[in-house]
């Protein structure tokens, strides 16, 4: 972890432009790279190579979206692109992967072809984000950040933990439940508690995590102290040097937000389960769902806990007989450092530069999805459906459309006084309670202001990234035109050259010369003369042009010819 002396001088190091941060070990000074998963992968075959004639190898050069300057280049042969697809195939998805040939598959052109094909299987590949950020995906493109078994390491961790704590014992695990490549689900339950089965969850830290371990080991204790009617509570907090467990109440029945609005049950691969069409919520629901959320969001702004990780997956459908209620999850994300699940998009927007932004955008997003039954893929659309109800219509329109690019992002108290979002009587009446001492306001002012810069530099490399794109595209539009005018240019020279070489041949031809004339080649007959202009009104008559020295020309070709 951060040192905090070492806090202040990090927000402004370079490394930060480039959405990775260097974790420094106190004991070792040891340096190890976090990765943040959530950026997007960018991949060109670059070449091929024949190896002893018996196979083909594609290069391929991948960076990362806000980093073009870092590259680096993997190999794969065609049979990996296969196992590839296999995989993803196993998830009811099919991609254009060229087919097999088992004959002249090495020749230059079928090559060529294939090459052209895999690119366009990449391309497809990595525009689906659900899809780009899973496990398989990334170790492909990246096996130096990719290549561990987090699955196994969660399982460690989680079994190291219930020996320290007997009480608790693990039912299953819940493999592939979730998004993020390196966290882990295990269903358990609690033998001296009476608070039901339990989703126990393993977060590793994450690439903007800026606390010391004595900091993150005392704010996270508060996190189970934290009581709200539309946050979901948490039993269990524990942080160890790697990351840190939490445990929530197991939401069998109705799960997440996500699983609700796709009919899917909780357990079961994310991939396979959200890869289900969403059905919509009504208008009643959408202002229900909406309220609380709001709710939730304005009560840790207050406290001055920033959140910043909404999204359909992170709000549990708590079902009872009293109605719906919506509560909020995941509230270590921000304290371990882990990137936003829309942080691609809100690099982009370029409005977002605070927590508080973020936390309008997403619930701008969760928004659109609960009223269209579609996750929103890019920063900003003005293109919302024609079903969406008038007010929610309204409410979008400030949030993801291209209206706040100019004006900026409402307020979260704007949105909550909304009229739309009018309080319904609920019978959930908790206390909320969330208490933060002078030292932990300041830790999490000091992560806040990390998470920010950091947002501040991807934003400005990927300005700088798309001005030198359009620089360089603007250097190439000219190069060509130039290249094309001199084309057009020299065309015009030749032909000009052509018309005066026409008219010197003509005019020596109709010129009496001395002397031996020269052998003629054999070229097409002279151009008939054009006819002479009729006289002008009132002007003198020319005389006929004389023969005499076409017939000179004439006899001392003949006689050259004949001696």
């Amino acid at each position: 972890s951060l040192p905090p002396s070492l806090s202040p001088c990090f927000t402004n190091h370079p490394i930060i432009t480039r959405c990775h941060l260097l974790m420094f070990d106190e004991a070792s000074s040891a340096v190890s790279l976090i990765i943040d998963d959530t950026q997007p992968l960018r991949a060109v075959i670059t070449s091929t190579d024949n190896t002893s004639g018996s196979y083909t190898t594609y290069n391929i050069r991948v960076h990362r979206a806000s980093n073009t300057d870092a590259s680096w280049v993997v190999s794969h042969r065609y049979s990996d692109f296969a196992e590839l697809n296999t995989v993803v195939g196993s998830w009811g998805l099919e991609l254009p992967l060229p087919g097999k040939k088992l004959f002249g598959n090495m020749s230059r052109a079928f090559v060529e072809d294939r090459k052209r094909g895999l690119q366009t299987y990449l391309d497809v590949l990595l525009q689906n984000p659900a899809i780009a950020e899973t496990l398989p995906v990334k170790k492909f493109l990246d096996p130096n950040h990719y290549d561990d078994n987090f699955a196994e390491e969660a399982l460690r961790q989680t079994s190291m933990l219930l020996r320290t704590e007997p009480h608790w014992k693990m039912i299953e695990p819940l493999k592939d439940i979730g998004g993020r490549i390196k966290k882990g689900f295990f269903l358990v339950n609690c033998e001296t508690e009476v608070v039901g089965k339990q989703v126990l969850v393993w977060s590793e830290i994450g690439p903007y995590y800026s606390f010391t371990a004595k900091e993150m080991s005392s704010v996270t204790k508060l996190l189970t102290t934290i009581q709200h009617p539309y946050i979901t509570p948490m039993t269990m907090a524990v942080f160890n040097q790697n990351g840190v467990h939490v445990s929530r109440p197991f939401h069998g029945g109705s799960g997440s937000l996500r699983d609700y609005l796709c009919g899917v049950k909780v357990k079961g691969s994310y991939i396979k389960k959200y890869m289900n069409k969403r059905r919509t919520l009504s208008e009643r629901e959408i202002a229900t769902a909406g309220r609380h959320i709001l709710e939730a969001l304005v009560f840790l702004q207050d406290r001055g806990l920033p959140y910043g990780h909404l999204h359909t997956g992170n709000i549990m459908v708590d079902t009872t007989s009293n109605g719906n209620f919506y509560k909020i999850s995941d509230l270590e994300n921000f304290l371990l450092g882990l990137p936003s699940r829309y942080r691609n998009l809100h690099v982009q927007h370029g409005k977002i530069k605070t927590t508080r932004d973020a936390d309008v955008y997403n619930f701008g997003v969760v928004l659109y999805e609960m009223s269209t039954g579609v996750e929103l893929q890019t920063p900003t659309t003005d293109l919302i459906p024609g079903t969406v109800p008038g007010p929610v219509r309204t409410i979008l329109e400030s949030i993801v459309s291209s209206i706040p690019l100019k004006e900026g992002l409402p307020s979260l108290d704007e949105l909550i006084s909304d009229i739309f979002f009018t309080p319904t009587p609920t019978t959930n009446h908790v206390q909320p309670v969330l208490k933060l001492s002078a030292k932990h306001k300041q830790a999490i002012s000091i992560a806040a202001t990390f998470y920010e810069t950091a947002l501040t530099a991807e934003h400005k490399a990927l300005t700088t990234s798309r001005r030198q794109a359009c620089v360089g595209g603007s250097k190439t539009e000219k190069r060509k035109r130039s290249k094309k005018v001199g084309r057009e240019n020299s065309a015009n020279s030749s032909k000009n050259n052509s018309v005066s070489l026409d008219r010197s041949s003509a005019s020596f031809k109709s010129t009496p010369t001395s002397g031996p004339p020269a052998p003629p080649a054999p070229a097409a007959p002279p151009a008939p003369v054009a006819p002479a202009p009729p006289p002008a009104s009132g002007g003198a008559t020319q005389p006929p042009p004389s023969n005499s020295g076409n017939s000179a020309l004439l006899s001392s070709i003949c006689s050259f010819s004949n001696s």
